[in-house]
């Protein structure tokens, strides 16, 4: 089903002036019989439907890939384009430090009074959530790398790339992801399902798209606090988080998103995910990941051909199983090369 755009507010405003502009390039390479749908543009641009949607209907956290790929994609002037895109990007540099320093204040003198974690009332966009997840991590003082591994010690793991991307609003947010960082910085269920219903407001659709509502947190993707805590079984290796970390190095030598190199390498953000939190993929994909590292420093591109190298084996018996389970899940065919 094709997603139909939001009716664009009439006024002078960059934001909308570039949705306006990428609008009218799609509907110019639209023809009587064949109309540009969002469908046709993402494959052939290798941006999402959601971040070309975002773009249509007036996200300012647009970036210039996702403007580029659509405007390439429409056969639109490159120029017009980039001297749009780049007013917007100038107005959100220009606000958001403002932004973030006085939400994080008026953040933790609520949760100080509240004595709570909940979510900090009076969130006006998708935006300003985001800065209030990260002053939710910044409150209880952990670093992304320490969120990371309380997400795997729940059995939902995710990269510290992944949730660095998640929170700065490089990559779209998911309710998986939002119970992933509420349940790592500790936050009760209860309290949780306030983000979750918060979130769930800036884009009624989004429970419909994804598969997740607000109370699927409580019931399968956060953990109750017990005094003992469990740590889950979590299948990596040493070789294989070398591997990741490398390839982090790698992507913030680039200053590449996660998007970017995803598309490069030609991985789903699902197999993304698996290999930035050190999970078993089979070697022809960590070798398209390792080239895929094209603006890293000649060291670092060493260190990626060395180690994906070494990873050509078979799976131990538990990568064997767990990787099974995740293709079956997934609806993968399953491959054991590497």
């Amino acid at each position: 089903m094709a997603r139909t755009p939001d009716p664009l507010p009439q006024r002078d405003d960059p934001v909308i002036d570039l949705a306006r502009f990428l609008r009218t390039t799609q509907a110019a390479a639209s023809t009587v019989t064949e109309f540009m749908t969002l469908r046709k543009i993402s494959r052939l641009s290798g941006v999402s439907e959601g971040s070309l949607s975002q773009a249509q209907n007036g996200d300012p956290r647009v970036t210039w890939r996702t403007v580029e790929g659509w405007v390439r994609a429409c056969d639109g002037d490159l120029t017009t384009a980039r001297r749009l895109w780049n007013k917007v990007n100038e107005l959100q540099r220009a606000s958001a430090p403002a932004d973030a320093a006085a939400l994080q204040a008026r953040a933790f003198g609520y949760w100080d009074r509240s004595a709570s974690r909940a979510v900090v009332p009076g969130l006006e966009s998708e935006a300003h959530f985001l800065l209030a997840l990260t002053a939710l991590r910044t409150y209880v003082g952990m670093s992304l790398r320490e969120l990371a591994q309380a997400t795997a010690r729940l059995d939902i793991p995710y990269s510290r790339a992944t949730l660095g991307a998640v929170l700065s609003g490089e990559r779209a947010m998911t309710f998986e992801h939002l119970a992933a960082i509420l349940a790592g910085c500790g936050v009760p269920v209860r309290q949780q399902q306030g983000w979750a219903r918060a979130f769930a407001k800036f884009d009624p659709a989004r429970d419909v798209r994804t598969g997740w509502s607000p109370c699927s947190l409580r019931r399968s993707r956060t953990v109750e606090p017990t005094g003992e805590q469990v740590v889950m079984e979590f299948h990596s290796s040493p070789a294989r988080m070398r591997f990741a970390n490398a390839l982090e190095r790698a992507l913030e030598e680039e200053k590449a998103t996660i998007t970017t190199f995803a598309t490069r390498a030609k991985l789903k953000m699902v197999l993304v995910d698996r290999l930035f939190a050190g999970k078993f993929l089979p070697a022809h994909m960590l070798a398209r990941a390792s080239e895929a590292a094209v603006g890293a420093s000649p060291r670092t591109r060493r260190e990626l051909t060395m180690l994906a190298r070494a990873l050509v084996r078979s799976p131990t018996p538990e990568e064997r199983r767990e990787w099974g389970q995740f293709c079956h899940e997934r609806g993968f065919p399953e491959s054991w090369a590497g």
